[in-house]
Formats: structure tokens, C-alpha cells, sequence
């Protein structure tokens, strides 16, 4: 039978030996894993075996699309990166957006598993259907944008997802970076590609497979392009200088400041959207197909040369998260000290979120005499420091000097600097906390506590949006209400009913990334809502879907990522926060005073676990796994190592 949409084949490439396959997954298995890190986690928990550290060359990384997913139509431009993290042990998922995302589904493939480590550095080349492995020894050493250059003066025309110097260095934050400025952030999968010798994925050419209703899909982005500029919060993210410019406008209190040891932030008005607009290189095209340009470039300095040079080159990719962790979390007063560590991110392939707070740990360890100046190599680290905090991202890079212990990201680097230094460490399953602050949104907690991949802001949508007293948007009920969410509360209420309205938010926000569909252009208070969701695969598929499939296959993947987790050792002890967050309270502010409560978060954490249909240990129970088509991965279960280890330290 005819597939629409997406050709359903998976490329197995074995870098060691250099044997490339092609398998074709059956409908069965596409209706079920429909693509993104739903089909990732399947893979990776099928035939990858127990405790197998991340950069072992049996270990896989995976590259998927999905069933809908590539095209160029509105929130489809994306795609994402699998494997298990080795800065968490357990599993690891990047998105990103951008124009790779299609190029990967006119490869060709819906997915690429790599397994192996080569010999010496070469790329994966997928090009007129096939795949093959091409010499990368002149590329190695070469940052994000420089790779672009090369391969395309080699190959011409094509698009490029590729490991920078971090990447090869192993620093276990490490992003892949395509295009120049679309990184797929968190958890270090750029250090595993490092691993494997793999510098770069490399799309030449291909042709997009037919989607079931073209007209449907062309209505469907038609009808949210007319909205773009109606729906409050896509017009912020469509008009310069878009949503990675947030901290601007952000209240006092929202957001941690020098590494949440404070609220107090004199400095806004370094980061007004001026301050921005005079480092804007480009703001449109960054997602083919997709109205909205989330997505915008800007250049490390405001020299007019500079900045022409980032337009031309499309570089300078700003993403909501950069800012924060890397301005006010490190104490910089201007957005254009963070706009620059933001391009230096990009193209040596660091996360900006863990390397900001990895930073902002060693800053605060510094201040308080729990590191010496030798351990940072006389280098004078301190918050409101930016020549310094370039100086040191390089040596991070490279693991040079005192950037090798820093490479390992700050729950690992406490263990050098000892006990007290480890509840400076913010981190949650050994990944680093994202800058909005969980004392302020307590589903949003929830969300860092508990969900599979660690700390990440776009768990789901965030608490601010439904508060009683103040709401970021007045019409945060409207798309809501078909989710069960009724009513308003306020933002930092620690209570059943907000541990309710999280497990249904993240469970849709967790469907889209099983999707690969943008939560920017989602619901609950973006333009596409539950049913636009399913009404965009049925295009894509001509499949008979409906909105409960869509909600499925967002359960599923949590399902399954919590099995992964557990099979890996992580258990309901990693389910936690920082002790910050529950001994310090906002210290400025409307919420002044506002901290999280142990009992009441435990509480939370229970309701959460029962919502789920897990145990009281947090283990999905018979019950849950039969409900979710997940019965043959009992004996996953059965292989943990939960009952007798614990995490990767």
C-alpha cells in the first residue's frame, strides 16, 4: 500500500565497519512510534542493551523525522536528535527547527541510526536517495559555520547538521548545530556524535514525498498565516525582535539571576528590544513554509559590517533560552555581551544553557572561596565578567586547561570541588535548570523535577500563561478547555489540581515532539489547536486520526522514556530540585517571598505519579503498559538496574 507523507525507511549506518542498510518499518510500527523521539526511545530501548555508557561505539544516535513532520507548511519544519545523555545517563532527546528538518525528509528517510565509531572523521552524505560515508579530516577542528562553507564548496548546494569543536572534544553539553543557526539543544548529543568521529550529516538534494491532501495542508497553513498577526502571542515571535528577546519584558521574580542566588536584576534595560534590534541581522525564512519566524539571527556586535556579514551568511540563530543563561544568570548588564557568547555557542556547538549555568556555578563557587584562581588558571571568573567568560568558553571547547573539569558540566564539576560546592550545582538528573524560575510557576517545577530528559522550559506550557492574577495572555482558556483546563489558578499554587492541568499540558506538548510539530505554532495558546494537530497529520498521512491518537502518542512517549530511564538506573530519587528551591524564596519582586514547599512538591510529585498510572516508585504498572500498546516492554522492566544502582555520577 501506498505510504503518503513519508516514505517510512530507516537508514542503519555502523560507522565501524562503514555497512550502510536500509530497513522499511511496517504501517503497524508507524501508526504506534510515529516518528520523533516517540520512534527514537522505541529504538534506542529495543536494541541498545543496559548501563551501555554514552560513548560507547554500540551506542546509537538517531536522527528522526515523522509521519508528518518535513514539510513546508506551518510548525512542520523540524526534526529531532536521539540518544541516551551523558551528562544525565538516561535519555537524551534534541529538537530543532529549521530548514534541515525538510531536507531530512526529502532524503529519503524518516530516520537515520548510527551506531559505531569510525576510525577517522568522516560525514554522512545522503544524496539521491542513498547514503554513504565521506572523508572529514579536513573538516575536523572546523566550527559549525565554517563546516557549512567547505562541504558546500565541495558539494554545492546543501544543508548541514554539524559538531564544532566541542562536539569533537567530548564536552558532554555539546549541541548539533545545522545550518549554522539551528541548534538542537540540551543533553550533550553533540558529544556523543563527537564520539563516533561523525562530524557532520550532509543533505544534497532530494524531493519531498507527496502528502495525501496537498490542498489540506495548503488550507491549514493558509488559514494560520491569516492568525499570525492576530493571536497575541505569534505576533510577539513573528515581530523583530522576537521571542529569544523575552528577558526585556520579563517581570522580576521570573527569572534567576547569577545563578538563582538572587532575583534582583538592575540591569533590564541592557536587554529592551533596541538594544536587540541593533545587533538584527535577519528575521524571516528561518523555517520554510512556516509563517511565523520564530526564529531570528543576530550578530555579535553592532558594527554594521558585522552584522551584513551575519545576514548574508544566515547566521547568529536565537533561540528563547540563550539570553537569559547567558546575560543575567552571569551577571552581564548588556544583551550584546550575550548576544556574542550566544554566536561563540553556535558555532564552537555548546549549549548555551548548561554552559551558562555551569558558569554561574564556578562564578558563585569562586565568590565564596570554594575555588581557588588556580583551579580556572589564574583566570579572574566573575559574575558581570564577559572578557573573561570568553575567554573561558574556548578552553571549555577545546577541554584546555581549566576547561577540561567545566567540560563535564557543573554536577561533575562539584564532585572535584566538594560538598558544599554540590548544592551550588543546579542541577536535575545531572542536567543543568533552564532560567525560569520554579519558584515562580510550580507546574513548571513539576515539569523540571519529573520529566525524562531533566530541566527543559518547553516541557509544557508554563503556569504564567494561567495565572489568576495576572495571565501573560487573556486568551489562555480558549485552546485549553479541550484539554480539561477550566479555570485559572495562580502561577505558584502547589497543589493537586496544578499537578492535574501539567500531566495533560506536557502530555500534548509531549505528542507534538513525538510529531515533530512546533509547540510555538501550538496550542494551548499559540493558533493550531488539539484537532489542527490531527487534521495536519490526516493531510500528511490520508490516515483516519483523531485528537485522542494525537494525545497517544504523546503518552507513549513519556511511557516509554520512562522505562528507558528506569532500565538506565535513574529512579523516583532523581525526581527532584535543587535544594535552592526550596530553602532560598524570590528575593524580589510581586513574588517576593514565594519558594517551593517540600510537602506540598512531594505531593505534587505522588498526584503526578498517579495520573500516570505509575506506582508509587514511579513504575508504569501492567495496567499502563497494556493501555498504551507497551505490554512487550515488561521485560525491559524486569532488566533494570534501578533496584540495585544508582545514575552515572
Amino acid at each position: 500500500m501506498r505510504r503518503f507523507g513519508h516514505l517510512g525507511r530507516v537508514l542503519r549506518v555502523d560507522l565501524s565497519t562503514g555497512r550502510i542498510e536500509v530497513e522499511a518499518l511496517d504501517d503497524e510500527s508507524w501508526r504506534l512510534y510515529a516518528g520523533g523521539s516517540l520512534l527514537g526511545s522505541r529504538l534506542l530501548l529495543t536494541e541498545t542493551r543496559p548501563g551501555l555508557d554514552a560513548f560507547d561505539p554500540d551506542a546509537l544516535l538517531i536522527f528522526t523525522s515523522s509521519v508528518v513532520a518535513g514539510h513546508r507548511a506551518a510548525a512542520l519544519p523540524r526534526f529531532s536528535i536521539v540518544a541516551k545523555s551523558p551528562l544525565t545517563g538516561g535519555i537524551g532527546e534534541a529538537r530543532a527547527e529549521g530548514p534541515f528538518g525538510v531536507a531530512l525528509k526529502g532524503s529519503g528517510f524518516n530516520a537515520l541510526m548510527v551506531r559505531g565509531r569510525s576510525d577517522t572523521p568522516v560525514a554522512l552524505l545522503l544524496a539521491g536517495g542513498g547514503a554513504s560515508l565521506i572523508p572529514a579530516d579536513e573538516l575536523w577542528g572546523l566550527d559549525t559555520s565554517a563546516v557549512v562553507d567547505a562541504l558546500r564548496n565541495q558539494l554545492g548546494e546543501c544543508h548541514v547538521a554539524a559538531i564544532g569543536p566541542a562536539g569533537e572534544s567530548l564536552v558532554r553539553y555539546a549541541n548539533v548545530v545545522s545550518d549554522r543557526s539551528f541548534a538542537a539543544p540540551r543533553m550533550g548529543l553533540g558529544a556523543v556524535m563527537g564520539s563516533k568521529r561523525l562530524k557532520a550529516v550532509v543533505i544534497a538534494g532530494g524531493e519531498l514525498p507527496a502528502p495525501a491532501d496537498v490542498d489540506a495542508l495548503d488550507r491549514l497553513s493558509a488559514r494560520y498565516a491569516s492568525l499570525v498577526e492576530v493571536n497575541p502571542v505569534t505576533r510577539w515571535q513573528h515581530q523583530a525582535p522576537g521571542f529569544g528577546a523575552w528577558i526585556g519584558a520579563a517581570g522580576i521574580g521570573s527569572f534567576g539571576v547569577e545563578n538563582f542566588r538572587t532575583s534582583a536584576f538592575a540591569h533590564l534595560g541592557g536587554y529592551r528590544a533596541e538594544a536587540f534590534m541593533a545587533h538584527l541581522a535577519w528575521s524571516t525564512g528561518g523555517c520554510p513554509g512556516c509563517p511565523t519566524d520564530c526564529i531570528k539571527g543576530f550578530a555579535p556586535t553592532s558594527d554594521v559590517r558585522t552584522v551584513g556579514i551575519v545576514r548574508d551568511r544566515r547566521e547568529g540563530g536565537l533561540h528563547q533560552e540563550a539570553v537569559a543563561a547567558l546575560g543575567p544568570n552571569l551577571g552581564l548588564a548588556a544583551a550584546g555581551d550575550a548576544l556574542a557568547l550566544n554566536d561563540r555557542c553556535l558555532r564552537l556547538g555548546l549549549d548555551p544553557v548548561s554552559l551558562g549555568f555551569t558558569l554561574s556555578f564556578a562564578m558563585e563557587c569562586r565568590e565564596r572561596g570554594l575555588a581557588s584562581a588556580a583551579d580556572f588558571e589564574a583566570i579572574e571568573l566573575r559574575f558581570g565578567g564577559s572578557t573573561q567568560v570568553l575567554d573561558l568558553i574556548e578552553r571549555i571547547a577545546t577541554r584546555s586547561g581549566a576547561g577540561d573539569w567545566l567540560a563535564d558540566g557543573s554536577r561533575r564539576a562539584a564532585l572535584r570541588l566538594g560538598q558544599e560546592a554540590g548544592e551550588l550545582a543546579l542541577t536535575v538528573k545531572g542536567l543543568e535548570v533552564t532560567s525560569f524560575d520554579p519558584r515562580a510557576q510550580a507546574g513548571l517545577a513539576l515539569g523540571f523535577a519529573t520529566a525524562p530528559f531533566g530541566p527543559r522550559y518547553d516541557v509544557a506550557e508554563h503556569d504564567a500563561d494561567y495565572d489568576d492574577v495576572a495571565p501573560s495572555w487573556p486568551h489562555a482558556l480558549d485552546l485549553s478547555r479541550t484539554l480539561g483546563i477550566l479555570g485559572l489558578m495562580p502561577a505558584n499554587a502547589q497543589t493537586p489540581e496544578k499537578a492535574r492541568n501539567y500531566a495533560v499540558l506536557s502530555e500534548f506538548w509531549s505528542a507534538l515532539d513525538a510529531l515533530d510539530v512546533c509547540p510555538f505554532a501550538s496550542a494551548p495558546v499559540r493558533i493550531l489547536s488539539l484537532d489542527d494537530v490531527a487534521a495536519l497529520v490526516r493531510a500528511a498521512t490520508g490516515w483516519e486520526t483523531s485528537s485522542h491518537e494525537v494525545m497517544r502518542w504523546g503518552a507513549r512517549r513519556l511511557q516509554l522514556m520512562r522505562i528507558y530511564n528506569l532500565r538506565e538506573g535513574l529512579t523516583a530519587a532523581d525526581d527532584g530540585l535543587p535544594a535552592r528551591f526550596f530553602d532560598e524564596p524570590i528575593d524580589a519582586g510581586p513574588l517576593l517571598g514565594s519558594r517551593l514547599d517540600r510537602t506540598a512538591f512531594d505531593a505534587m510529585i505522588g498526584t503526578y505519579y498517579g495520573l500516570m498510572g505509575w506506582d508509587v516508585r514511579g513504575v508504569p504498572t501492567d495496567a499502563t503498559l497494556l493501555a498504551h500498546h507497551l505490554d512487550w516492554a515488561r521485560p525491559r522492566l524486569e532488566e533494570t538496574r534501578w533496584s540495585s544502582s544508582q545514575p552515572n555520577a
